[in-house]
């Protein structure tokens, strides 16, 4: 029990080192900028490249929205995933500091899922081992924000290609229930990253980290 007990403590103090100082110094208002500049630009781009394209295709005049739609959701998706992914590796992680491995490493997995939880408001907060969920809710509100950058880009995409074609066979209900599927995913990595705010914001000992 006592062997047990140290190799916990150790654990945990290790955790707490790799957490010492891991700050966000603005994630959430990095995110808020890429969806106010960067991503209704790319998306439009994309659409009216694509209805260009669309313009001059053979036989538009059977289909010229389904073709524009086709090829510019094709184009507003990838570009959006793109410039989500740069967006998020260029700036969003400009936004932790210092850099450090993960915080949870090293520790069991029911540790971490209890840490995730607090993060995420499910548990109660132990406050003994606040350092640890303090730099681990940085780091996974991180990693959320780069999939809200990301994610939509494969949304429009799929979407696009649903919508163009429409219900014509089984492979589209299948598509159907797989946009579903990831509006409701990213509502949720949505839902997720504003409780890592609120959870840094109420736990910062001068009431506010400014993490949104």
């Amino acid at each position: 029990m006592l062997e047990a007990d140290a190799a916990a403590q150790s654990r945990w103090a290790k955790a707490a080192s790799r957490a010492e100082g891991l700050t966000d110094l603005g994630i959430g208002g990095a995110v808020r900028r890429y969806f106010l500049m960067y991503f209704p630009f790319t998306f439009l781009a994309g659409l009216v490249v694509g209805f260009a394209l669309a313009s001059i295709w053979p036989d538009v005049a059977e289909g010229f929205v389904p073709s524009g739609l086709y090829i510019g959701s094709l184009l507003s998706g990838l570009g959006v995933a793109v410039v989500g992914w740069v967006y998020g590796n260029k700036k969003v992680s400009r936004m932790v500091r210092p850099r450090r491995i993960g915080v949870t490493v090293g520790l069991t997995d029911e540790e971490v899922k209890h840490i995730r939880r607090q993060v995420l408001t499910k548990e109660p907060i132990d406050v003994s081992h606040i350092s640890v969920l303090r730099g681990a809710a940085v780091q996974i509100r991180e990693g959320l924000a780069k999939q809200l950058l990301f994610s939509p880009g494969l949304l429009i995409y799929f979407a696009g290609q649903f919508l163009s074609r429409g219900i014509q066979s089984v492979i589209d209900v299948v598509m159907l229930v797989l946009l579903v599927g990831m509006v409701v995913l990213l509502a949720i990595t949505s839902r997720q990253f504003h409780q890592t705010g609120e959870f840094l914001t109420s736990t910062y000992p001068s009431g506010s980290d400014n993490p949104k």
